[in-house]
């Protein structure tokens, strides 16, 4: 749900996420990965919840303190128990067996813990992490043709070369760097991408994209021309089934008429689009500005009205009954559709054991913490200071060492830059904007810039001057169109002000049922007005608002996992 009181602040989205942090755990807190839309409402566990969700979860938590100066109730308790789960001489993660999980750790388990041990390093700048991160590093390397052998054929291996490159980058782990050499190796000669340099013939959108960014890492580290070159053009074609307001589908290739997006995918999207978009693709970053503003805000959970609880009932080790939809508020969607939280009532019956089976999916919580994770990595980017020039990337505002920005998108075309050091300025240009309406002044005296490409530049300006970039904030619709090859497709008319949806508007949607592939048989749908949680709500009245400025906090510019040149 967008906040229209004030100006657009990721920070103000990332707070929200506190309330899911805190309270979507059992008595010994443990994160729930499932929500059911049952009667009552129930969460329950299932195997990634030690490791797989902990990790993501604690990482979107240290994101979050850097982002809020907030700290999350359990941020140090889910550090102690992952830290407790590795052997401290090899560097493995001993996981307890449970009904719902086996100790084995999956490799892409280990790709989530080692991308969160390296943001922990971040904060900490501990000797004892890093040396975890070397050896867990050093014995995946060892064992992985071994022990993981058959993950080879999904994109495990892919997934956790992010994390080592990460791991080798901000943590100096040189062993990660080679263990990241050797999968880039396997993955390009794999078939999970194929030489038209899509995957139409199928893919996790997650796990897909999260291997591109590592791929992209490696490309850029090793002036890897070629590999950076096909990164981009597999880009290119995930930008083209995602929707200008940043829907994209969660499954690709699926063989039915059910299409969902989940926000662990909104995420890594974000992380490669930034990540190529500093690398030299500054294009992009109007991509990344519309999904943040748009769909990565509306994945934000906030009704759950239709979650109805049963505080009554006694919690059993797998499953809680309480205030399972307020716990839920502050957390993301895992399968929304443009419209609506949830796009469909599949049961996923293929997943988990049988006391998971035959109850609809409200929620997958890996997606719990992505959408803090999600605007971290916006937030990082948004603005940064490099050798000597400040560049303003994203229309948010953001306070830095070296300077405060206001941006008063939607509400009106300005950008407000107060400095507080000498250096020179760029500034992007969105593409919604007239280059004919573009007004620059400092200390309210009209300069003219220089305009370069996608940026506007003004050299020279010095601690206490106030830039105003203002422009015209137009109005204007589209017509967008989602589904699966071959099957049922979705209308929308969407309208805009400038990079913001301020309508969402379905064209003849109002099916009851579709075929779902994956329940094999016809299930409830929300693609139309009807549907729980309806997003794109209270959006229409920007240009009537007086935003109140948002509260902001300081991004001390260390620890950039995604602006790597």
């Amino acid at each position: 749900m967008y906040i229209s009181t004030e100006t657009f602040s990721l920070e103000s989205y990332v707070k929200r996420n506190l309330n899911y942090l805190n309270n979507m755990v059992d008595k010994d807190n443990v994160p729930y990965f499932h929500v059911f839309w049952t009667e009552p409402a129930e969460a329950a566990h299932d195997w990634p919840d030690l490791t797989d969700v902990m990790a993501r979860q604690l990482q979107a938590a240290v994101m979050l303190q850097e982002m809020t100066g907030e700290t999350a109730r359990l941020e140090r308790i889910w550090t102690n128990k992952i830290l407790d789960m590795i052997d401290k001489k090899t560097g493995l993660v001993h996981r307890k067996e449970t009904n719902y999980c086996t100790s084995k750790v999956e490799m892409g388990c280990y790709a989530l813990i080692i991308y969160m041990l390296v943001t922990l390093y971040q904060k900490y700048k501990s000797t004892e992490i890093k040396d975890i991160i070397d050896k867990m590093a050093a014995s995946l390397f060892r064992i992985y043709k071994t022990d993981y052998a058959h993950e080879e054929l999904q994109f495990s291996y892919g997934f956790i070369i992010k994390g080592l490159m990460s791991a080798f980058r901000f943590a100096g782990s040189s062993i990660a760097f080679e263990f990241a050499k050797e999968l880039v190796k396997i993955v390009k000669e794999s078939k999970l991408f194929t030489p038209d340099n899509t995957f139409k013939h199928g893919g996790h959108m997650h796990g897909n994209l999260r291997t591109l960014m590592g791929l992209a890492d490696y490309a850029l580290y090793m002036g890897d021309a070629v590999l950076y070159s096909r990164v981009c053009s597999i880009f290119e074609y995930v930008s083209s089934i995602t929707t200008s307001f940043g829907f994209l589908p969660e499954v690709v290739g699926r063989k039915g008429d059910i299409v969902s997006c989940e926000t662990c995918a909104l995420m890594d999207y974000i992380g490669l689009g930034v990540t190529l978009a500093n690398g030299g693709h500054p294009e992009y970053w109007d991509r990344i500005e519309r999904m943040v503003r748009n769909h990565l805000v509306e994945s934000q959970i906030s009704d759950v009205s239709w979650l109805k609880s049963d505080g009554s009932r006694q919690d059993t080790h797998q499953f809680t009954w309480d205030r399972v939809g307020e716990r839920m508020i502050g957390g993301y969607a895992g399968w929304s559709s443009p419209t609506h939280i949830l796009a469909a009532c599949e049961t996923l019956t293929m997943w988990g054991g049988e006391e998971l089976r035959n109850k609809t999916r409200a929620f997958q919580n890996c997606c719990g913490g992505s959408g803090t994770h999600a605007f971290y990595i916006a937030w990082k980017n948004a603005a940064i200071f490099k050798d000597g020039c400040l560049y303003i990337n994203l229309y948010f505002d953001k306070l830095l060492n070296e300077a405060e920005i206001r941006c008063f998108e939607p509400y009106k075309g300005e950008v407000r830059i107060m400095l507080k050091r000498d250096c020179n300025v760029r500034i992007r240009i969105a593409d919604h904007i007239d280059r004919q309406t573009i007004k620059v002044t400092k200390n309210s005296e009209i300069i003219e810039p220089v305009i370069f490409g996608n940026y506007l530049e003004l050299n020279q300006c010095a601690a206490g001057d106030t830039v105003v970039f203002s422009y015209d904030l137009n109005a204007y619709e589209e017509e967008v169109e989602i589904g699966n090859d071959g099957f049922l497709k979705y209308r929308y008319r969407v309208k805009w002000r400038g990079s913001t949806v301020t309508e969402l508007i379905p064209i003849g949607n109002e099916y009851k049922t579709v075929y779902s592939d994956f329940d094999k048989r016809h299930v409830p749908v929300f693609y139309g007005e009807e549907g729980p949680g309806r997003l794109y709500l209270g959006r229409n009245n920007f240009d009537k608002c007086k935003p109140t400025l948002s509260t902001i906090n300081l991004d001390s510019g260390e620890g950039n996992f995604w602006n790597l040149v």
